[in-house]
């Protein structure tokens, strides 16, 4: 062992002493042995070749004579004389530096025999020890020699070690040592030098005042710690120490305090740390803003320059919204690059960073220009970032990662290059060797390296290798340190090969982990927009996942999958509204607090409307206590899991539990995967799978033929008929085998209902009007709305969750509001809205009506709060790239369902939707059923009527009056039969109005 190591070794026995004051330790035969061999590596007696030499000297001595005169204090038979003969002995080289340290008795021998120690004790100023440790630290970071940071380790300890007050000069030798201890993890790995620097700076926290330089210091060194300490961990509660750590030492700092723009990096890196864990895109922003800042204000000839400019550019490269035009941020950081190149030396340990990054930038381009040239830049780049950097740096697997990458690319475009890509799987089994079992990064790189072994079996490689991407891939999704997305993504990918390899059962197993990924990916943490930002990264993993146990012969677990990964949005917002009975009448407390926090979570404003006004330190605490609240959550929900009976609650549902959903009619639920286009049937007696004659290019091609059919500029001619051919295709290929199935062959009668069928769409099918598949004809033709009264439902939970709700009377009873918009701003005029809105208030006389500029945002919420039954009469939009963004137009300006999402009214029963587009949900994240009926719903409205597009302004009050009508008859139908009933009367009327009436849907029960 080395001096250090004996010494380190030594240091640990005292702690656990003095933690213990169990003496015991101290006796042990190691404990010995290792004293001995320390002390018999140094000579007590050369004379002192440096300054780090006689602080390595101190600082042993300073160990030994603690560890010998400890063992006399305790004395087991009688003082050993060897023991206080060591202690008296090297406590003199400790009383030259900090006479404080020594023990009175041993002072006392030495003034008794008047020894020479007493007259040289040292006049040099400890922080004199940490400024040189300040200055052999900046010489490692330039050269990359270990040594250095010995060299500086010790004279930090003696600094803290000597001081004889807990004051500002011990807290930055201790500060400074967690620096040095620090870099030495970043260039050896060795682990125990990071949690040695965390507890060397934690030591310093209460002796830094408030504000002042030595805050900052502390802050930014903390700050750096916990950052290296979650990149090799993964805790977030880490990282968000980190943040908040390096918030503070910023807002503490002087503006032009030299050390600020070194705390705005650590800040960035912890924020970019953020954003790829969790995926906040405020968290992104942030960090490129603040990186920028600390760039700018870093003079040409300062030795960090250039890692800041790395740090810049990389962001630069990977930033997920604007920064300049795309190819304008190449060349941005490209320029960054080659200036920060330029200033480091060969051997520079920075210089591995930057070319790394640069390795990224020339790949980013080539994927714009496809200039081979750029191809060749990457491979150099990648190549010299691995040849300079040093064996054991804790980066070089992110070296060897870039590296293959660079190679993969060249291979994919030079075909013949294919030898290149065993040079790459070399470089990524070699990194994976470096990386720790459990390190976060090895989700990343085993997902490279199953990608690549995947594609290599595509092109004509062994069976060997699809074996491998799998074994690659699976051990990817199990690191349980990594990001829930990145997990999610190799967990997906293996189903992906299990599926094209035919074998179903496997890859069933591989996208349930991704689903269950996919769940944690979309954190309570996170605001509303981010987790749709990141569910959307998955758009197709739920119905993989359905199809493959469809194809495995599955169907009940096909039903499980498909409500696991859809509508997990709706599924979070139901926890809040969930009857917790069961668990209140076990653990009552225990519901008390889940509730409270998981009302404040819904009560946290989260929409553009609800934040409208804040700052940005609005913004902050609002993110810091959305974090506290989703991880009390969690903690709450592992301790009600913990009891018996309850290891499932509020985890996904089982099939037994969804079969309930078909207590009252079938669901069905059609859904198109890469592995085929089935439906699935669900009745209480189970579920069963029907194959389709289609596949997922035939349903998007037609859906999007439909959706620009549908826009207002189109021909009216041609839409209508592509929406009638839709629909006739839609009743041969989905609707008519759906209900011959099902036993519904059978018309209705004229005086009869039919009985009642569920929709429940996923994917693409969400832009399909399913309730009005058929080919109507001047006799009457053949359709769905003639065998069975239809509904839709966002999910299963949904549809269950609807019919807890209180079942009052259909319809409009109670207090109710009427909106009624005939004239908005900026939009057209809608003139029978004034009548529609006018017949319902004869109809309902004691109606609120909010019309004109009475009927405002705030007005409507105020009023939606209060009223049992709402009617709209008004424009509807929906964005079919952000569904969220979708609205009623008031007076005022866009009502957003997510200005009502997180409403709950208790004496909502019935809503109708006489607008535009309010049922229909988007082609992004169409398995999350964000449409304004299905807020509606959510919110507290049991039955809502809505629409799919755009509505006839002048059939608009038809359909209201009829569907009113039916709800006003004496034996009162549902709100879904008296739709049914109206849509059939009015096609009868108006047959060739076939987008007219078809766009009308009933969500509920």
């Amino acid at each position: 062992m080395s001096i250090r190591e004996l010494a380190l070794a030594l240091e640990h026995r005292l702690a656990v002493f003095y933690a213990e004051g169990d003496p015991d330790v101290l006796w042990e035969p190691e404990s010995q042995r290792e004293a001995d061999a320390l002390y018999h590596r140094i000579d007590w007696y050369a004379p002192e070749s440096g300054v780090a030499d006689g602080a390595r000297m101190f600082n042993a001595a300073y160990l030994l004579a603690s560890f010998h005169w400890h063992r006399c204090e305790y004395i087991r038979d009688e003082i050993r004389r060897e023991d206080a003969g060591r202690a008296t002995f090297l406590y003199k080289t400790v009383y030259m530096l900090a006479p404080h340290l020594v023990p009175e008795v041993v002072t006392r021998v030495y003034v008794e025999s008047d020894d020479p120690v007493l007259g040289l004790v040292s006049e040099q100023p400890l922080s004199a020890f940490t400024q040189s440790g300040v200055n052999l630290l900046k010489r490692a970071e330039a050269t990359g020699d270990t040594e250095l940071l010995d060299d500086a380790a010790e004279l930090c300890l003696l600094a803290a070690r000597a001081s004889p007050r807990d004051d500002v000069v011990k807290a930055e030798a201790l500060i400074t040592l967690g620096n040095v201890l620090t870099r030495r993890y970043e260039f050896t790995a060795e682990e125990d030098d990071l949690e040695r620097a965390f507890l060397m700076t934690r030591a310093a926290e209460e002796m830094v005042p408030d504000d002042g330089p030595c805050r900052l210091k502390y802050c930014s060194g903390l700050g750096h710690i916990l950052i290296r300490e979650f990149q090799r961990t993964g805790d977030l509660d880490i990282l968000g120490e980190a943040i908040r750590a390096l918030r503070e030492g910023v807002a503490a700092g002087a503006e032009d305090d030299p050390l600020r723009a070194a705390v705005l990096t650590n800040l960035t890196t912890a924020l970019t740390a953020q954003y790829q864990a969790v995926g906040r895109l405020d968290s992104a922003n942030e960090a490129l803003r603040v990186q920028f800042e600390a760039a700018a204000s870093t003079p040409r000839d300062h030795p960090d320059l250039p890692s800041r400019l790395v740090n810049l550019a990389g962001l630069i490269l990977g930033h997920p919204g604007e920064v300049a035009a795309r190819a304008d941020r190449y060349e941005l950081a490209i320029g960054m690059l080659d200036d920060a190149l330029s200033l480091l030396p060969e051997g520079h340990p920075d210089r591995p960073g930057c070319l790394h990054t640069l390795t990224q930038a020339y790949e980013a381009r080539y994927e714009l220009t496809e200039d081979p040239g750029d191809l060749a830049a990457a491979a150099e780049a990648g190549v010299g970032a691995v040849e300079s950097s040093a064996v054991g740096h804790y980066r070089r697997p992110m070296m060897l990662r870039g590296f293959a990458h660079s190679l993969k690319a060249v291979v994919d475009h030079f075909p013949g290059s294919r030898k290149l890509l065993d040079t790459a799987l070399a470089a990524l089994h070699e990194a994976d060797a470096l990386l720790p079992e459990n390190h976060p990064d090895r989700t990343g790189l085993l997902t490279e390296l199953g990608l690549m072994l995947r594609d290599r079996h595509r092109t004509g490689g062994a069976a060997a290798d699809r074996k491998g991407a799998v074994k690659a891939l699976r051990r990817a999704a199990a690191v349980p340190t990594a990001p829930a997305k990145e997990r999610a993504r190799a967990a997906a990918l293996a189903g992906d090969v299990l599926a094209e390899a035919g074998r179903f059962a496997k890859a069933v197993d591989c996208f349930a982990l991704a689903l269950e990924q996919l769940e944690l990916t979309a954190w309570r943490g996170l605001e509303r927009a981010d987790r749709e930002r990141l569910i959307a990264t998955f758009p197709s993993l739920a119905a993989n996942a359905a199809t493959c146990a469809i194809r495995a012969g599955d169907p009940e677990r096909a039903v499980e999958l498909l409500e696991q990964g859809r509508g997990i949005l709706l599924a979070q917002a139901l926890e809040t509204r969930t009857d917790h009975g069961r668990l209140r009448a076990r653990a009552p407390k225990l519901v008390d607090r889940l509730d409270e926090v998981l009302d404040e979570l819904e009560r946290l404003p989260d929409s553009p409307a609800g934040t409208a006004g804040w700052e940005r330190p609005d913004h902050l605490r609002a993110h810091e206590r959305r974090v506290a609240l989703a991880g009390r959550r969690e903690r709450l929900l592992q301790e009600i899991r913990a009891l018996d009976g309850f290891g499932g609650f509020l985890r996904p549902p089982s099939f037994e539990t969804l079969r309930a959903a078909a207590a009252e009619g079938p669901v069905v639920l059609p859904v198109v995967s890469t592995y085929g286009c089935s439906v699935l049937l669900l009745t209480t007696d189970g579920a069963r799978a029907l194959a389709l004659e289609t596949d997922a290019e035939d349903l998007s091609r037609r859906a999007v033929s439909l959706a620009l059919a549908l826009d207002p500029g189109y021909s009216p001619i041609r839409a209508r008929k592509t929406v009638k051919d839709t629909l006739g295709w839609l009743w041969d290929v989905v609707a008519a085998p759906v209900l011959a199935a099902l036993g519904h062959t059978a018309p209705i009668g004229p005086d009869g209902d039919g009985p009642r069928l569920w929709w429940c769409p996923t994917g693409i099918f969400t832009q399909f009007p399913l309730h009005a598949a058929g080919r109507p004809s001047a006799g009457g033709g053949e359709g769905v709305a003639d065998r069975v009264v239809s509904s839709y439902t966002p999910t299963l939970r949904a549809l269950l969750h609807a019919r807890t709700r209180l079942r009052l009377p259909a319809g409009p009873e109670g207090p109710g509001l009427v909106v009624s918009l005939p004239v908005t701003p900026d939009f057209r005029d809608l003139p029978a809205a004034e009548a529609e809105a006018a017949a319902l208030c004869r109809r309902h006389p004691e109606a609120r009506l909010l019309t004109g500029p009475a009927a405002t945002a705030p007005a409507v919420l105020a009023e939606l709060a209060r009223c049992a039954w709402a009617h709209f009469a008004c424009h509807g939009t929906q964005d079919l790239a952000m569904p969220s963004r979708g609205a009623l137009v008031l007076h005022d300006g866009p009502l957003t369902l997510r200005d009502i999402v997180n409403l709950r009214l208790p004496r909502a029963r019935f809503a109708y939707l006489s607008a535009c587009e309010t049922s229909r949900g988007g082609f992004v994240l169409a398995d999350e059923a964000i449409s304004f009926a299905a807020a509606l719903q959510l919110a507290g409205f049991r039955d809502v009527v809505g629409t799919l597009w755009s509505i006839d302004d002048g059939l608009a009050p038809v359909v209201a009056e009829a569907v009113y009508g039916e709800l006003s008859r004496p034996e009162a139908p549902g709100p879904a039969v008296a739709l049914h009933r109206a849509l059939r009367a009015v096609r009868a009327l108006r047959p060739r109005a076939v987008a007219a009436w078809a766009a009308y849907v009933h969500v509920g029960p």
